[in-house]
């Protein structure tokens, strides 16, 4: 089986004999029920494959099509003019950066169809070189525009940048309003919906079917789409891993499903890193080693956001999803369409949200803190696989010495002392839970809330922080509120552990240990 690993093009996985996974039954509905949408899926998640089948689909190739859904679906096969931008390729963090690119695409639209020099903006080019493709061809005309909202994310924090490359789209997306006579269907795509920034008001009613149940699988992969068409790829994989080949379902779907799009959605896998693994043979983080932005780590440092409550389930309402703001104003929604939260459940028009899959969950910690020590990824891995080892022999005061010492290599960028706290707070539970513990922070008991709790297979850790107190007040909290008898040992030692952070010197500077059989 050849898999079409970074391959984005329709024509070419059809061509090239890769696996298509078929989707053109969706692709018909969508352009047989409207005109103008837009849809937001994760990065790598299919949307570039997406746009580049509706090209096909438009410019009549109804060969690339043949044994596919559609092709028992459409009988005219009529090919249109299409515009097809995409932005994915380049980085716009300069001024006149998107100037550059809208203004390609447009000398290519023009040498087609013909430019008009009275035309000098690019919305009146655009609109002009609409106009003259309808005249020219007697067809009305295609716009899919793939990662609309690149130039936006990638100037987040940068203002004058952003507000000129808004400028820029706002005059491109503004021409669909007034060109609606020759446009005969609007496709964009983009991981964030910038509902504050004036692109979808300058747009023509755009209908957003990011939520929509009837389009939640038209990117990914379902469950159905995987044992249809990868079983055997499955059982080769099961085979060489030595399970039987339902424990690799099992595994699979752990690793990489768990992708929710709608209130009533069906699971979806990550396409990206499903087929890279079926490929490689191994369970890898695929999706995390491409990058993540880096706008979401200053995000959330500059909120000093509690990181911890992604243990839990993150309340949201499906406005609250769908508006990314200006990029600070919504870190749910920029997570939650970034890939990073999905939907868990739905009730009372209330979404629960949390990580996907292991993948997620364990690749978003470790991309965090790295971003929050500051450090390298093979500096941080030394720091963890040390502080595992520690932890694993339940050597305490070796742990705590190498969060110490982790913690002295950290650049405090504030002098705030909350957003200091929060950080400080935020490391301790990175840490913890980057050694693979399944750390607690605030777990409730009826006196009040341990700060951090963890087990090993020997031992139970309370342990509770001060700010700038001592560790003697932290230690004789844990005994006032009597936390050790709230937690059943299950035969194991309780280890409290009382410990001070200092915001002056911006470290742990002492801990108390006792050990209660």
């Amino acid at each position: 089986m050849k898999f079409p690993i970074g391959i984005q093009t329709f024509e070419e996985i059809i061509e090239g004999g890769y696996v298509y996974v078929d989707k053109t039954d969706l692709v018909y509905k969508m352009v047989d029920e409207g005109k103008y949408y837009f849809l937001s899926r994760p990065r790598r998640f299919g949307k570039s494959l997406l746009t580049t089948t509706l090209e096909s689909y438009f410019l009549g190739k109804k060969d690339l099509f043949k044994g596919l859904a559609i092709d028992s679906l459409e009988t005219e096969w009529i090919e249109y003019p299409v515009f097809r931008l995409d932005f994915s390729g380049n980085r716009y963090i300069k001024e006149n950066e998107l100037d550059s690119v809208v203004n390609l695409f447009l000398e290519k639209c023009e040498s087609k169809f013909g430019a008009n020099t009275n035309e000098v903006t690019f919305g009146s080019r655009f609109q002009g070189v609409i106009q003259r493709a309808y005249e020219k061809t007697g067809k009305k005309v295609v716009i899919l525009i793939d990662e609309y909202d690149k130039p936006l994310t990638d100037t987040i924090g940068n203002t004058d940048v952003q507000d000129e490359n808004r400028s820029v789209l706002q005059s491109l997306y503004g021409v669909f309003k007034n060109s609606d006579q020759y446009i005969k269907f609007t496709f964009l795509t983009g991981v964030t919906r910038y509902g504050k920034l004036g692109i979808f008001s300058a747009a023509n009613n755009l209908e957003d079917i990011s939520m929509s149940k009837k389009y939640a699988s038209i990117c990914g992969i379902s469950e159905n789409e995987l044992r249809t068409y990868f079983d055997t790829e499955i059982k080769n994989f099961a085979e060489e891993e030595s399970v039987s080949v339902e424990e690799m379902y099992g595994l699979l779907k752990k690793k990489y499903d768990g992708y929710h799009f709608s209130s009533k959605s069906i699971d979806v896998y990550n396409p990206f890193s499903l087929l890279n693994a079926l490929k490689s043979k191994t369970l890898s983080n695929s999706w995390f080693a491409t990058g993540t932005p880096t706008y979401l780590a200053k995000i959330l440092k500059k909120q000093s956001y509690d990181l911890t409550t992604f243990n839990k389930e993150i309340v949201s309402t499906a406005e609250g999803m769908a508006s990314f703001g200006n990029g600070e104003e919504n870190i749910i929604a920029a997570l939650y369409q970034s890939g990073y939260l999905t939907i868990k459940s739905y009730e009372d028009e209330i979404y629960k949200l949390g990580f996907p899959n292991e993948e997620v969950a364990d690749g978003f910690v470790r991309y965090l803190a790295i971003e929050f020590a500051g450090k390298s990824m093979n500096e941080w891995d030394t720091d963890i696989y040390t502080l595992k080892q520690h932890i694993r022999n339940d050597d305490v005061d070796s742990f705590m010495t190498q969060m110490q010492l982790i913690i002295s290599e950290v650049p405090f960028e504030s002098d705030k002392i909350k957003l200091i706290e929060s950080n400080f707070r935020n490391l301790l539970y990175l840490m913890i839970r980057a050694t693979g513990y399944n750390v607690t922070v605030e777990r409730p008991v009826l006196s009040g809330r341990i700060d951090l709790f963890f087990e090993t297979n020997n031992c139970i850790y309370i342990i509770e922080c001060k700010r700038d107190e001592s560790a003697e007040a932290a230690l004789s909290q844990i005994d006032e509120k009597r936390y050790a008898e709230k937690v059943s040992s299950h035969d194991k030692k309780i280890v409290k552990i009382g410990a001070n952070f200092s915001t002056k010197e911006r470290n742990l500077t002492e801990w108390k240990v006792e050990n209660r059989i």
